[in-house]
Formats: structure tokens, sequence, C-alpha cells
């Protein structure tokens, strides 16, 4: 399938909101994907998707600009956008790929912007000069359907020559994973869980750590380990017993005798 890569600053975003209306029919009758990076919330960074957008950048066939004075001075839109869809054009070519600004509202971007060389799409003047502007989007769309044909045609003889199967081209475009963010945990919730936590804990250190007077309990580990038996001797000491000592011996005048 074709992918078709838009950027806009999000001051356009009314112009991109109605350019994929216009769209719509064509994504349905030529299974077209249609990526382009959401307005991030208030206070995040531009662009905060940044992963998946440079993703899709290097995968798209279609590149649209919305180019104004605000696209001029969104900073990643010419730092980052536009020079790797310029180098996507490059590497393959206009028979694959196609890049194209479209003009939204008067501004400098001949001099300025670094799709000056490439031709824009849609009528010659300005959406926001035209009245009605549907007729802007309308000559928009039908040339945009004349590229899509040719760029589809293109690329299912390239898959030929390569070997690829062809069935992407006829399926339909599957819309891609919203990302949902973690939901806040519900007041009672947070009450139970720190209730579970301390239970725990508080019977661990009794039964672990406490002395055994707190909770009337003998640990079998390590520090309040009960001692152990005395350990039984093989000949015990025992007891003196009161016994008659016998005479002591005239042993000097023992030694008198002998001498003499």
């Amino acid at each position: 399938m074709l992918r078709i890569y838009i950027s806009y600053a999000p001051a356009d975003r009314a112009y991109l909101n109605t350019l994929l209306k216009w769209l719509q029919p064509l994504k349905e009758k030529y299974f077209l994907r249609i990526w382009h990076n959401p307005v991030p919330r208030p206070g995040a960074l531009l662009p905060y998707q940044w992963d998946a957008m440079l993703d899709n950048l290097e995968e798209s066939h279609v590149y649209l600009f919305l180019t104004s004075y605000h696209s001029l001075s969104a900073a990643y839109i010419e730092q980052e956008e536009i020079p790797r869809a310029v180098e996507r054009h490059v590497k393959f070519g206009d028979d694959l790929i196609r890049v194209y600004p479209v003009l939204l509202s008067p501004s400098q971007w001949k001099k300025h912007s670094g799709l000056a060389s490439y031709t824009p799409l849609g009528p010659p003047q300005t959406l926001a000069g035209l009245k009605p502007d549907e007729n802007g989007y309308l000559a928009l769309v039908e040339q945009l359907e004349e590229i899509v044909i040719a760029l589809r045609r293109n690329w299912m003889e390239e898959h030929r020559r390569l070997g690829l199967p062809l069935d992407e081209f006829s399926k339909p475009a599957l819309p891609p994973a919203e990302t949902q963010g973690l939901k806040p945990i519900p007041g009672w919730v947070s009450v139970a869980l720190l209730f579970v936590i301390f239970y725990l804990i508080t019977g661990w250190y009794f039964k672990g750590c406490a002395p055994r007077m707190y909770f009337m309990y003998t640990p079998e580990s390590m520090p309040y380990q009960p001692p152990p038996e005395r350990y039984l001797r093989e000949n015990p000491v025992r007891e003196p017993v009161d016994v008659p000592f016998p005479p002591p011996d005239d042993t000097v005048g023992r030694r008198v005798r002998v001498a003499e």
C-alpha cells in the first residue's frame, strides 16, 4: 500500500483536518495509509512522538508539506522532515517517491525553505486566498489521485521485479494502534495496597526481627535462636564424696631411719 506523510505546523491544524476529509475517499479506494504527526499536549516538546515520526518518514512514498509562515518557523520541519524526505526522493527517484509543498498562505518559502526547488501541489494560489476554498482542495485531490495511480503502478512493477508479494496493494490499511497512557489508580485501591504492604512488613518484622517478648514467638533463625542443649560429656564431672583421708605418712622420719 502507498503511504502518504503530511507535514504541518500546529497552527495549521485546521487545514490538516479539512485535507484529511477530502483524502478519505482516496484512502478507501486505493488502500492508502496516511500519516501525520498529532498535535502534542500542552507543555509537551515538539514533536513528542519522535521515534514514530522518523519511522513514518523513512517508509512513506508521498510527502505533502503544508507550507505557510508557521511551517517556516518550525525547526523540526526544516531540519528533520524536509531533509529526510528530500534524501529519500533523491535515493529512489521521481518514479517511486514524490515530494510536494502545499501552499496554505503567503510566505517566503521560495527563499527560506528546503522545498524551493519542488513544484507545489494543488492550485497556483494559496488555499487561504481561494474563495471558496473547496475549489483549492478539489484541485489538490484530483492531482494527488493521478500521482497515486502512477506511483501505485510503479511500485507494483518494482515488487514484481524483486519477487515480492502484491497483497499489500489490494488490502485496506489497518489503522495504527493508539497509545494509551496509564490511568491513575483509584483512591481506595491505593489505601488497600498500602495497608497490605504495611501488614506484610510488620508481620515479617515481628516474626524475624523483634524480640520474642513482643510477639510470643520463638523464631527459627538468628538473632533470637534459642540456645542449644548442653553438650553431654563422655566422663561427666562428679561431685566430691566425703570420705576419711588416710593418716599422713611420716615421710621425714622414714627418710631419717633409712639414712641411718
